[in-house]
């Protein structure tokens, strides 16, 4: 997986042979050893992982330098690399997202890295500035097949939740949970386990991590080599420093929430952009660039249009928040009498366009016909409410153009409201 590393050496570590192994297989590496430098790539490079060498003893200046140093890479994963394990407990606390020593081996190194990237390749900085730390749910871990958890309650944040289900399968609805922990105990229950959750749709970007302890080390070999399908995010050792798996797993629930927080804005936004808000069907921008994928000829296709008459005299008769309502109820008789597949948009103040496929001038002709008979029979709030529709077909034996045909309708309609409005106009 390509990326982008930052390491910064202020400490002096040797960090040579993991930046060897880095160079391998990711494409960039920059370099820094001075606090000053760092902070000036950070804030003028792209950057997708940063690795910083920890000194011995927190000191101020060091805590200074990783405040601005935070807050420049925003959500981009920050490691710290420490000469030996037991440094990392005291700086559990200032927002590492995950801790490595200088010793670790190359598949640790690689898969850390991985699954880092991964996960900052799923955001954008500036969006998750906005979106993520307005969250106030606390985090939820759900562990399966432990009988102890200490390791966890001494080392795990305040503000997570963790539920312990031994048996399996016994899940329940999991909707609210953050990140599944699996004791491995057996292969088979493990890779069952993983595999299944895996497979719900709600649980795909959901980090799932297997551990292991001392007993059971030779079985989570035998995953890794043979079960690296199942779908776990990683494979964590029990016994490591209780300061780094704590980390590690809440920087695996921080993404997790911050990915769900991007999607939901960006299905907001989708919708805002593609959604009329007056009618709530589609509006003109959307069904433009969606039409564009039909740029060919037509065949056996139908566009209507759709116009409501005298609507102006409507409007400044009663005013815009009554108008609005008719719009509305008018939108709604629409989407009654045509199909699912058909697309409708409000093409213009009070126009409404509907394109359909695979149907024929008859049956096309016929949802017009009842459009416009169920819009006229209902008084809407005391007032007469009618449509003029134009409809124009493409048979096997035409070849249109989109414009073309829309072209045609837009002029059919108009001859129905010539006849007085309150009709259908069709094309041959």
């Amino acid at each position: 997986m390509v990326a982008r590393i930052l390491v910064v050496d202020e400490q002096k570590l040797d960090l040579s042979r993991i930046s060897i192994e880095l160079q391998l297989v990711h494409n960039s590496l920059l370099f820094s050893k001075s606090i000053e430098d760092a902070l000036r790539i950070v804030s003028t490079q792209s950057i997708d992982v940063v690795l910083v060498s920890l000194p011995q003893v927190k000191s101020k200046l060091f805590l200074d330098f990783f405040s601005v140093l935070r807050q420049l890479c925003s959500v981009i994963p920050i490691v710290g690399v420490v000469p030996k394990k037991s440094i990392a407990e005291q700086f559990v606390d200032i927002g590492i997202d995950d801790f490595m020593d200088i010793g670790v081996n190359k598949n640790q190194l690689l898969r850390k890295i991985e699954t880092l990237v991964r996960m900052r390749g799923l955001f954008d900085d500036n969006l998750l500035n906005r979106m993520f730390f307005t969250g106030k749910r606390a985090q939820k871990m759900v562990t399966i097949f432990f009988d102890d958890l200490n390791f966890l309650h001494a080392s795990i944040r305040n503000n997570t939740e963790i539920e312990q289900l031994k048996y399996w399968p016994v899940i329940d609805d999991m909707s609210d949970a953050d990140l599944f922990l699996i004791n491995i105990r057996s292969v088979q229950k493990a890779c069952d386990c993983c595999s299944t959750l895996r497979m719900r749709r709600i649980n795909k970007y959901r980090p799932i991590i297997l551990a292991y302890d001392k007993a059971h080390r030779d079985m989570a070999k035998q995953i890794i080599r043979q079960h690296s399908n199942i779908g776990y995010t990683d494979i964590v050792d029990l016994s490591m420093n209780s300061a780094i798996m704590a980390s590690k797993l809440n920087s695996l629930m921080k993404y997790k929430k911050m990915y769900e927080s991007f999607t939901e804005k960006l299905r907001k936004s989708i919708y805002l952009a593609a959604i009329d808000s007056t009618t709530e069907v589609y509006n003109r921008t959307f069904f433009e660039d969606f039409m564009k994928s039909h740029v060919g000829d037509l065949y056996d296709s139908a566009i209507l249009v759709i116009d409501i008459d005298k609507f102006k005299d409507i409007n400044d008769k009663f005013g815009h928040t009554f108008a609005d309502s008719m719009l509305r109820f008018v939108a709604s008789t629409i989407k009654r009498y045509i199909r699912a597949a058909d697309l409708i948009a409000r093409y213009g103040g009070d126009e409404f366009i509907i394109f359909m496929e695979g149907v024929s001038k008859t049956i096309a002709t016929e949802v017009a016909t009842r459009i416009q008979q169920a819009v006229a029979k209902t008084i809407f709030k005391n007032a007469n409410c009618t449509v003029s529709v134009g409809v124009c077909c493409i048979d096997t034996k035409e070849s249109l153009q989109l414009n073309e045909a829309i072209s045609i309708a837009d002029k059919f309609m108009y001859a129905a409201k010539k006849q007085g409005g309150n009709a259908v106009c069709a094309c041959g």
